[in-house]
Formats: structure tokens, C-alpha cells, sequence
């Protein structure tokens, strides 16, 4: 019997590792392993930086660059051996051109975008570009229509290559000058790009700069002539101003005042940490104030009088008082209304009448109100324990 058990055992345990042995054998024949790429778009700082590729490809080249944004850059240019180069420059006042153009004067370079058009008619006062009278201009919505918005690759001369270069401008924008120089391009017969030397620097003007971007840098020879274009003087700096446009009133205060700034938020923490803490005991809230009686009863007593109800405010009086003479009184209960005014009368020694207004009538104005109310506190006195003794002349006069 264990003989058999251990073969059924063996003959199992076979089989399993047969099968485990078959099916890594079917894997490895089905399956290889190798490694793909996923496209996932940009990252953070290639979105925040349009030139970052462009910036990565001059250092890999050997030359000092620096991406920055902000406009610090324009108002405290670097060493006149850099290269400032400005993506979408916006309006300078007449100190910060000024700057500029001393720096260009010792010999800075400054490559900018032209962004701004402008009629023959009109000549923006706050445009560096205009100073130099360099101008940016659009063709018709006609032509745009033919030629379409995508940039046109033109072919540049380069002498010392032994082949032009191809980049792509976009055809719907271009360069005018008062008077075209030797360092003008020229491309599709439109400017493209204009150099202006000033002083011992030079500035130059591209009507789009899409070729330096992420997504073109590496089309045409987009790189090569970016980096021949931007290439600073013996030991200098290339510095690329991504965004010039100014920041936000935070960035401001921060880049300014960065300790005022953490000390107003510590105490701000602090203030709001304070208005959570106690001292001393817990206390009761205080229960609603009761409102009081006589408050309540003169505000019911004001609502009838006013809505025609004066009765019902003196109903339940005469009741009670008509059932305290009873209780002192039985016979009282079985006369009728007259018996009832003569006998209370008799004991009170009131006239009739008077005990039948109080008991028995109804107030026709206000000052019978608070007369029958006067009478009927009387009334309920002398109907208390003790009271409502027979007066004494009306006993005498029972007497004789």
C-alpha cells in the first residue's frame, strides 16, 4: 500500500514539474523582453522654458548660457562681453533704453524678438526698436491666406560652409528699416533679420524666433545658426530672457523682502493658533433670557383691545370672581343675574348697578375698560377668605 501511494506521489510530482518546466519554455518562446519609449510630452520646465533645449544644446557646444525669466536682465544688463538674448520684448521706459543702449555701446550684445506692429502714423514712444527705426510689420489677410501660417524654411549663404543653411521663419511677419545695411537679411524678399552696430556692441533684430524653440531647434540647421547667431565675445555669457513680461505683485514683495514676507506669515500662524486656545474653564452658556410675564401679558392684552376682543380679557375674571361668591355664598348660584348683583351688593354695600357693571356688562370705551377692571380687583378681594360679610349698614337696616 505505501509502495503504490509513493509511485501515485512520484507520478504526480512529475507530471508538475513537466508542466512548470513547459510553460517557462512557452514564455521565453512567446515572450521577449525589451525596452520602449512612451512618448509623455514636456516636462515642467520645458513648458516654463521655450528655449531650454536650445540652452542644452550651447552647453553641450562649450559656451556659458543661463536661462532666466523676470526683467531684472533689462534694467541691470551683465558684462558687455554677454549676449542678452529677449524672447518678446515689451515696453521700456526712457531710463531702462537709455541703459540698454549704454551697455550696447560698450560693446553688449542684444538679440530681441520684434513683437509690436505699429502703423506708418504712429511711432510708439516706450519701443527700443523704434528708437533705431526698425520696425515690425504683417502681410495682408490676403496673402496670409495663400502663404498659410507655417514657417517657410529659407536658405542662408555661409561662406565659410560649404553648404547654405535652412531655417524656417514664419512668412506672415518681417523687418522694416529706413535704410537696409550689409548684415541685413534678406529672405522669401522680406527682412528677416536686421543688425545694427552701436558703439562697440551691436543689436539685432529677428522678426520671429520660432526657430529657437523646443520644438523647432532641432529641424533645419535651426541650432547651428541660433548658436552662431548668440555666440558672445572672448569670455562671455549668453543669457536667454524666456519671459520678460513683469511678475506678479508676490514675486515682487518676495524677491524683495523675503524675511518681511515669512515674518508676516509666522505671525499670521501664530494669531490663528491663538484664536483656538482658551484660558481658564470652559462656561455654560447662558440659557435664553425668559421673556417676561407682565411683557407678555400687555402685549396680549394690546393685541384684543386693538382687534375689537376687550371681552375675552375680563371673561375669565368675572368667572372666577362669580365663582368665589358662590363657594361663599351657595344660594348664589341658583338666582339669576339680578339676585346675583342685589346679593353681592348687599354684602359689599355697593349699589346693584355698580356690581352689574363690573360682573355682568361689557366696557364700551377705554375708560369703562379700566374702571370694570378696577371694580373686579375689588371684588375678588372681598370674595376672599374672610371677606364678603354683609355691610354694616345694610345690616342694621335689616335690623329694623
Amino acid at each position: 500500500m505505501n509502495s503504490e501511494r509513493r509511485l501515485a506521489a512520484l507520478v504526480l510530482y512529475g507530471l508538475l514539474l513537466v508542466l512548470g518546466v513547459g510553460g517557462v519554455l512557452w514564455f521565453f518562446d512567446n515572450f521577449e523582453r525589451r525596452a520602449i519609449q512612451i512618448p509623455v510630452g514636456y516636462s515642467a520646465e520645458a513648458r516654463r522654458n521655450p528655449w531650454l533645449a536650445f540652452e542644452r544644446y550651447l552647453r553641450r557646444s562649450g559656451i556659458q548660457v543661463e536661462s532666466v525669466a523676470g526683467r531684472a536682465p533689462l534694467n541691470d544688463p551683465q558684462s558687455t562681453t554677454d549676449t542678452l538674448v529677449v524672447r518678446g520684448l515689451g515696453p521700456l521706459n526712457a531710463t531702462r533704453r537709455a541703459a540698454l543702449r549704454r551697455w550696447m555701446e560698450e560693446g553688449g550684445h542684444l538679440i530681441v524678438e520684434a513683437v509690436r506692429l505699429w502703423d506708418e502714423d504712429e511711432r510708439p514712444r516706450d519701443d527700443l526698436l523704434a528708437d533705431f527705426g526698425i520696425r515690425l510689420q504683417s502681410e495682408s489677410d490676403e496673402k496670409r491666406l495663400q502663404e498659410g501660417s507655417e514657417a517657410s524654411a529659407f536658405e542662408i549663404p555661409a561662406p565659410d560652409l560649404s553648404r547654405p543653411l535652412r531655417v524656417a521663419f514664419d512668412p506672415r511677419y518681417h523687418l522694416v528699416v529706413e535704410s537696409e545695411a550689409p548684415g541685413d537679411l534678406r529672405l522669401g524678399g522680406r527682412l528677416r533679420l536686421v543688425e545694427r552696430a552701436v558703439g562697440a556692441g551691436r543689436l539685432t533684430v529677428v522678426s520671429d524666433s520660432g526657430f529657437m524653440t523646443n520644438a523647432e531647434i532641432g529641424r533645419h540647421d535651426h541650432a547651428f545658426f541660433a548658436a552662431r547667431l548668440v555666440a558672445p565675445n572672448a569670455g562671455g555669457k549668453v543669457w536667454l530672457l524666456y519671459d520678460s513680461s513683469v511678475p506678479w505683485l508676490g514675486e515682487l514683495i518676495w524677491s524683495a523682502a523675503p524675511q518681511a514676507v515669512i515674518s508676516v506669515g509666522v505671525l499670521l500662524l501664530v494669531w490663528l493658533w491663538s484664536l483656538g486656545v482658551r484660558l481658564g474653564p470652559l462656561r455654560n452658556e447662558s440659557r435664553a433670557r425668559q421673556r417676561d410675564l407682565l411683557e407678555h401679558l400687555d402685549a396680549s392684552g394690546d393685541f384684543l383691545w386693538r382687534h375689537g376682543r376687550a371681552a375675552r380679557l375680563v371673561e375669565t375674571s368675572r368667572r372666577r370672581i362669580l365663582a368665589a361668591w358662590v363657594r361663599r355664598h351657595p344660594h348664589l348660584e341658583r338666582s339669576d343675574r339680578n339676585a346675583q348683583a342685589d346679593a353681592i351688593a348687599e354684602f359689599t354695600g355697593w349699589p346693584a348697578e355698580r356690581v352689574s357693571r363690573a360682573l355682568f356688562t361689557r366696557a364700551e370705551d377705554a375708560a369703562g375698560f379700566v374702571e370694570q377692571a378696577r371694580l373686579l380687583q375689588s371684588l375678588w378681594r372681598r370674595a376672599g377668605p374672610g371677606r364678603g360679610r354683609p355691610a354694616r349698614r345694610a345690616s342694621s337696616s335689616h335690623r329694623r
